[in-house]
């Protein structure tokens, strides 16, 4: 079989594999009749776009069709929801975002079925909302910081010195004895007043008769008289800083009376507490990728390698890092424009009349220049977009603007694990000599255990003279893979 046919069947493979996996991730919709328009306003879209999913407690019934700017200032908005799904007069639509950058869709609330039910192409009565923008979150995020920082100046304030810290802990244990003493004295106090009213007054006039006694009996009496006295002065004092304390905590002074005093101050502490704690679990969640491949041309003396570098923030999208050593390498072209005078700064122009054929090339007025740069270094970088086992990318191929789409097929065993790469770049073929077709290439990763693939395709498919099939093989380490290479690594050795 002759190599152009065996390319054209690779070619036609390719297509085949496109068309299968646009209708089976919907590119292409023939099912519209299945599902009913309903139109949505807001104030703010908040850069949702078309094709977005449409979804009604988590689980998707339908994309976004259109989107129109109306004459008022609001956004005009046509869904599209499966038939089966009933919408009350009473349902909303809002904006929903997974994170913040992830995926946005329209979540919609179907309201309560007792109200009525929207017929089909009838806009929801109740308007759309918007999430909040990250501007706002921003600006939130600063107050709750200039809040830390006054709460921060508070705590240094009392607890700066050895003795703020001591009378903290001195006013405190005071209260505690005197709230402690104050109701134990008030509950005995009550019951003996109800219950011996007239025991009481018997014993005052007693008590009366036994002062004038204590009186004639003189010294004695004095000194216990001076104990009771120096008794009820520290009882004094110990009320007076009590309530010096709660007077204090009343009006909102110091840490403990802002805590409980002031909601916004916790509010504001709250909200901090919850916002590092996302932070730390948004970063726990970024995973990384590393991917390191061959290929090796059959056709040509050419050979490739690849060092990749996936980031993921969340399971959809992810950025790709890309360096390619090509040992064929890439073409730098250059242009030198010559134009030629005589000693009175007259143009010289070369003519058929009176110069050699073989001298007219010493008269160009421009010379155009092809460098080829062997075994050189070629990056990429890209932005990619997950649809279930669809996955699209757009950015820099091997240093030229492109785009690509990866496909896991589905091959119904763990063992074995296939994925299939179609790839568009240098649209205009700077990278090859007399051909200004576009770089197709189709990739081809088949995954025998976990790390460990060999990789087959085409590249180049669609050029004059440089189609070329390849195959070779490559490692790939996941998160899991690199931690357990890092604790491998002789740190704590070395240092000792």
């Amino acid at each position: 079989m002759k190599v152009e046919t065996r390319v054209g069947i690779f070619v036609l493979c390719a297509i085949g594999v496109f068309l299968y996996l646009s209708v089976n991730i919907r590119a292409f919709r023939f099912d519209k009749n299945q599902y009913h328009e309903y139109k949505a306003y807001f104030e703010d879209t908040g850069g949702i776009t078309l094709k977005a999913p449409v979804k009604i407690a988590g689980v998707e019934v339908g994309w976004i069709e259109d989107i129109k700017l109306l004459t008022g200032g609001k956004a005009e908005v046509l869904l599209r929801v499966h038939r089966k799904n009933k919408l009350a007069k009473n349902a909303y639509a809002m904006i929903y975002q997974a994170g913040l950058i992830g995926t946005k869709t329209i979540e919609i609330d179907p309201g309560d079925p007792t109200t009525g039910l929207l017929l089909p192409g009838s806009a929801l009565s109740m308007p759309g909302k918007t999430p909040t923008s990250v501007g706002e979150l921003l600006e939130q995020f600063r107050d709750i910081a200039t809040s830390i920082q006054d709460v921060a100046g508070s705590f240094k304030s009392v607890f700066a010195s050895r003795k703020g810290e001591d009378n903290m802990k001195l006013a405190l244990n005071s209260v505690a004895k005197a709230s402690d003493r104050i109701a134990d004295f008030s509950l005995k106090l009550k019951d003996t007043m109800a219950r011996n009213e007239e025991n009481i007054n018997v014993m005052l006039t007693n008590f009366k008769h036994t002062a004038h006694s204590f009186r004639q009996a003189g010294p004695k009496v004095k000194g216990a008289f001076e104990q009771v006295e120096d008794a009820s002065i520290q009882a004094r004092d110990t009320f007076k800083e009590a309530g010096q304390v709660m007077e204090k905590i009343n009006t909102g002074k110091g840490v403990v009376g802002k805590l409980i005093n002031e909601d916004e101050t916790y509010g504001d502490l709250k909200k901090t507490i919850k916002g590092f704690k996302n932070y730390v679990s948004r970063t726990q969640s970024l995973m990384l990728n590393v991917d390191m491949h061959a290929e090796n041309m059959l056709r040509q003396s050419n050979s490739k390698g690849y060092f990749e570098l996936k980031l993921r923030p969340n399971s959809d999208c992810f950025y790709l890092v890309q360096l390619v050593a090509d040992e064929k390498g890439r073409i730098r072209r250059e242009e030198k424009h010559i134009i030629r005078k005589d000693d009175k700064g007259n143009v010289l122009k070369a003519s058929e009349e009176n110069i050699a054929v073989d001298k007219k090339i010493e008269f160009a007025d421009q010379v155009d220049t092809t460098v080829r740069t062997k075994n050189d270094i070629l990056f990429g970088l890209q932005f990619g977009k997950r649809f279930d086992r669809l996955a699209f990318r757009i950015g820099l191929f091997e240093s030229t603007f492109g785009v690509g789409c990866d496909y896991y097929v589905p091959l119904g065993t763990d063992k074995f694990h296939w994925i299939t790469t179609l790839e568009a770049f240098d649209m205009r073929g700077v990278n090859r000599l007399n051909d200004t077709r576009p770089h197709l290439k189709w990739l081809n990763k088949l995954f025998f255990m976990k790390n460990l693939y060999t990789s087959f395709g085409v590249d180049d498919i669609v050029s004059k003279s440089s189609a070329n099939p390849f195959f070779g093989g490559g490692l790939r380490f996941g998160d899991d893979d690199l931690k357990y290479f890092m604790s491998m690594l002789p740190v704590g050795r070395a240092s000792q």
